[in-house]
């Protein structure tokens, strides 16, 4: 008995194969280049401002660290936040490990993402002034791609003391 003409393998399956190898590739190719983009942002931020292990930036989770410590300090409503890499970190990863949950993870998904785009607000206002980071958030929020490239060029301006965080008594 001999196949049906018209279905089966043939050429056109091979040419399609190869397009989503090269689109797969091409997507790969990108996505790291946008890493290495962000790691040496934050890595040329960390060492302009002289912070400890500016090499964590290249490490995938860890960068979250340094992204918070190049924040500093941050007042949220009537709370002091003095270590800002550490929370940061924690709480990705806390967040991460929530929105496992069946049928909950949405909701943490979404509070990873509302974190997420907090500390590039912060990170922003750190180095830009006015209106600027709210923009620059809102872009790196919508496309995505332009965020670790907001990062990199960003990485050479001076560094914006936040305003004075009063110590309670």
């Amino acid at each position: 008995m001999s196949p049906t003409p018209g279905y089966g393998p043939g050429p056109g399956d091979a040419m399609g194969l190869a397009f989503l190898a090269g689109l797969s590739f091409l997507f790969v190719l990108v996505g790291i280049v946008l890493y290495l983009l962000f790691s040496f942002g934050l890595y040329t931020m960390a060492k302009r401002r002289n912070l400890e292990n500016p090499w964590l930036a290249f490490i995938p989770v860890a960068q979250l660290y340094t992204m918070g410590e190049l924040i500093g300090p941050v007042k949220i409503a009537n709370y002091n936040v003095d270590q800002p890499g550490l929370y940061l970190l924690a709480g990705a990863v806390g967040l991460w490990v929530l929105s496992l949950i069946p049928l909950l993870g949405i909701i943490f998904s979404l509070a990873t993402a509302v974190l997420m785009g907090g500390a590039l607000y912060f990170l922003f206002s750190r180095y830009t002034t006015d209106s600027t980071p709210i923009i620059l958030t809102v872009v790196s929020i919508l496309f995505l791609i332009p965020g670790p490239i907001i990062v990199f060029v960003l990485r050479n301006k001076d560094y914006i003391e936040p305003p004075e965080i009063s110590s309670p008594m």
